[in-house]
């Protein structure tokens, strides 16, 4: 499955994508979720926060500039392989619908894809478990 990106490499974005939200969560007080929304939604996003990305972070932060950093200096395939694994993990796709997911990010093009990872919070999260979808977790 994966061709030019490396599973250290998509754990090591995920861990950049940890550390840059556990900072986001403490610059908005690690408010419970519970206070924020009445309702949570059968379907969909249970995370009430997830709308605001890390828009509460500078993009000059250290955290920021790290995952940006690392997700650049990807190859445009790597950087498309990576998208992938970030929608199985999003459960917005299959492991089986890897090609599918690859042609997608061809489409979207380059600064977009970049913007899509950098926009998602739980980014960590759905690289590992894209990882662990995909059987490239070990």
């Amino acid at each position: 499955m994966l061709t030019e990106l490396k599973r250290e490499q998509a754990q090591f974005i995920a861990l950049l994508a940890r550390v840059a939200r556990i900072q986001r969560d403490k610059f908005l007080g690690n408010v419970a979720e519970s206070d924020l929304n009445d309702v949570e939604p059968g379907r969909g996003e249970h995370n009430p926060t997830a709308d605001i990305a890390f828009a509460p972070l500078e993009p000059g932060s250290e955290q920021m500039k790290s995952l940006s950093s690392a997700i650049d200096e990807l190859t445009p395939t790597a950087r498309a392989e990576l998208y992938a694994l970030m929608r199985i993990g999003k459960g917005h796709m299959g492991a089986g619908d890897w090609a599918e997911g690859f042609s997608d990010a061809a489409r979207l093009g380059e600064s977009t894809i970049a913007a899509t990872l950098l926009e998602d919070p739980d980014l960590h999260d759905h690289l590992m478990k894209g990882l662990y979808e995909t059987g490239t977790d070990q």
